[in-house]
Formats: C-alpha cells, sequence, structure tokens
C-alpha cells in the first residue's frame, strides 16, 4: 500500500492578530494539530522572498502567511506590502510551472488560524509533493530556489516591489498615483527580464557558456540571451573570458545563494 503523503506546511502568522487566535485556542485547550509549527512573525509583510524559499530548500511543499485584514495592520502598511512580496513570488513559481498555490496569503479570516491552515493543507495534500506538478521530486529543485533567488532579490525588483503600494496608492514623483494595472505589467515584464538573467547566472556561474549553448539549456533565442548579457555587462554581472569557434564564451560574475 503506497503511503499517504503528508505534505510539510511552513505557517508564518502575524503577532499581531493570527498569533492571538493561537494563543487563545491553547488557552482555552482546544483541538491543535500535533504537525502545525506555526512560525512568529513581528508583521506579515517580515516575510520576504529569501525566508520562503528557505522553507522550500528545507522541505516545504506550501508556505502559508497569515496577516491582519487589510485596513488593521499595526504597522499600517505591513499586510499590503506582503500582498506584494508573494504576487512577486508566485508569479515567479508559475515561470517554473509551479502551482503558484505553493505560496499563500490570508488576509480575510486572522481569527480563524486553524481553520485556514487545515484548508490550506487538504489542498497541498491534493497537490501532491512540491515539483510533481513538473515531474521533479523535492530533491530535485535545488536549481529552482537558486534562480528564484537571484531573480527577486535583485535591488530593482526589490527596489519596485517595496515601492509598489506607495506608487499606485499614493503618487509618483508628479504626485500622482500611477494605474495599477499599468504597474502590474510593468513588474511583470521586469521579473521575466530579471528571470532570463538569473537562468544565464546561474548555467554559466561555474562554466563558461556561448549565447548559443545558453539558447539550448534555456529555451530562448540567442538574440534574447545576448539582450539579457548586455544588461548583464552594464551591471557588471558578467564577463567575457574567451571565444570557442568565433564564438564569444561568457561566465557569470554573481553567484547564486
Amino acid at each position: 500500500m503506497k503511503n499517504e503523503f503528508n505534505p510539510l506546511i511552513v505557517p508564518f502568522v502575524c503577532d499581531w492578530c493570527s498569533l492571538q487566535a493561537a494563543d487563545f485556542i491553547g488557552l482555552t485547550r482546544l483541538f491543535f494539530p500535533k504537525k502545525a509549527n506555526f512560525i512568529r512573525v513581528t508583521c506579515s509583510g517580515r516575510v520576504n522572498p529569501e525566508l520562503i524559499t528557505y522553507s522550500f530548500r528545507k522541505g516545504a511543499d506550501g508556505v502559508l502567511i497569515m496577516g491582519c485584514r487589510k485596513g488593521d495592520c499595526n504597522y499600517r502598511t505591513g499586510n499590503y506590502q506582503a500582498e506584494r512580496v508573494v504576487k512577486a513570488y508566485r508569479y515567479v513559481l508559475s515561470m517554473f510551472g509551479i502551482n503558484p498555490d505553493r505560496v499563500r496569503l490570508n488576509l480575510e479570516s486572522d481569527t480563524e488560524i486553524l481553520q485556514v491552515y487545515e484548508e490550506y493543507r487538504d489542498y497541498v495534500k491534493k497537490l501532491g509533493p512540491i515539483g510533481e506538478e513538473i515531474g521533479k521530486k523535492k530533491e530535485e529543485l535545488g536549481y529552482i530556489w537558486e534562480i528564484i533567488d537571484l531573480t527577486l532579490l535583485d535591488e530593482d525588483i526589490k527596489w519596485l516591489v517595496g515601492r509598489e503600494w506607495t506608487l499606485v496608492t499614493l503618487e509618483n514623483v508628479y504626485g500622482e498615483p500611477y494605474p495599477e494595472e499599468d504597474f502590474q505589467k510593468i513588474l511583470e515584464r521586469r521579473l521575466e527580464d530579471q528571470f532570463l538573467i538569473a537562468q544565464i547566472a546561474y548555467y554559466t556561474k561555474d562554466k563558461p557558456m556561448t549565447p548559443v549553448e545558453l539558447s539550448k539549456v534555456i529555451g530562448k533565442s540567442p538574440r534574447e540571451i545576448f539582450s539579457a548579457i548586455v544588461e548583464m555587462k552594464r551591471k557588471a554581472k558578467i564577463e567575457l573570458v574567451g571565444w570557442e569557434d568565433r564564438a564569444p564564451k561568457y561566465q557569470a560574475t554573481i553567484k547564486a545563494r
């Protein structure tokens, strides 16, 4: 008989709302799942891409972030920031073909912490082990987490994600709010560009490669690869190290974490 799959869920809970609900459950001795180990954070906005990736590196099948309802954040905009981070992370997961619901943010039921946890755990259980959707085992996903780090920890990406709420809600340099739909298109385009740069950095971290070789590995045209390399050279993230049959060979100067 095949062993039943029990997903590993990493739940981050806000200290100001969701965690208080968990404390109440403990005080009243209500049912509490043995495998639910909630991770306390001062605000849902403090859960950055590095923490999410670290959870997946350690074997998580899903990451659940629970914060205050919109408008109730103790730090005013923390939960909005969490929403932006999760949205960007989910978008990058989808570019790999991984179900974006492997990361979920809950800002609606901050007092129903166990119900939210159990519903998400059941949902991930139906999805199966992470990586199954792309035909890979969990231990084969290391390259994905490295590329995600190289994508989302880029300074330009961090600035865009960090400033989105301010720019679309308050005002830009001209004193006007930026249309959220337009901003989202800009962010997605920038994520796609950085995703390609991250892949090039990953595959050339240990050995130099030509644009044609990278094209075959990544699945993009040599022209797209070369355009990304030009951008990387402009930021000193890659260097020309030699030639092979008149084709330039490049190696990344930035390293995956």
